[in-house]
């Protein structure tokens, strides 16, 4: 397994320090990544110029499909799996190996980083955190890439209509069996950044509810 990760950031530069220095420090296989920034205000971009992070620094906030697609262009030839990671969660040890357990089956297509009973049985999508073997993007597979809000039925994102995807091109999608990552988001309705994501996303803020 060779592995291309797309970091997407959007602002919450003390959750991105955690995500980045957590994957760097657990990857245990070849691999390459790129950060695609979203027009962070908050100090993001100075750090990822900084600390020398290869980044796509996008002048307007585009979301995380645009962005993915964007991380995904730029993978190596030689890269076999192609990952994607918000900036929201850290790394544990022995995740590479977790994942290359769920990717050896020939005809998975997509895997969920969070375990069947962490996205709580949800049957739609994987959720965020996830990984796609690289034959189905040279075959075509992409994010869709409009903002969230009003073009999506309300609760759902570009992750509601990745899975499907891989579906219809005849790959099924799985989970990892064992906990490989961890979220590190407080989802605080009281702060403005969640208070903002759940508008656009048309869900309510309440913690436990599954959200597509």
């Amino acid at each position: 397994m060779i592995i291309h990760t797309v970091f997407v950031t959007f602002n919450r530069l003390e959750l991105t320090k955690q995500a980045i220095e957590s994957y760097l420090e657990t990857v245990d296989v070849p691999h390459t990544y790129m950060v695609v920034d979203n027009a962070s205000e908050d100090g993001t971009v100075e750090w990822l110029i900084e600390h020398d992070h290869p980044a796509i620094l996008l002048p307007e906030n585009r979301f995380p499909g645009f962005a993915t697609n964007q991380g995904w262009w730029v993978a190596p030839a030689e890269a076999t799996v192609l990952h994607r990671s918000d900036n929201d969660f850290r790394f544990l040890p022995g995740w590479c190996e977790t994942l290359a357990a769920a990717l050896e089956p020939a005809d998975v297509g997509q895997v969920g980083l969070r375990t069947d009973e962490e996205e709580m049985h949800a049957e739609w999508n994987v959720g965020g955190n996830c990984a796609i073997k690289r034959e189905l993007w040279d075959k075509g597979l992409r994010y869709d890439e409009r903002p969230w809000g009003d073009a999506y039925p309300k609760g759902w994102t570009e992750d509601s209509l990745l899975s499907p995807a891989v579906l219809e091109m005849g790959y099924p999608w799985t989970r990892v069996k064992e906990p490989c990552i961890v979220p590190t988001s407080s989802e605080d309705p009281n702060d403005p950044y969640y208070q903002r994501t759940w508008d656009l996303r048309g869900i309510l803020p309440r913690r436990g509810t599954r959200r597509r």
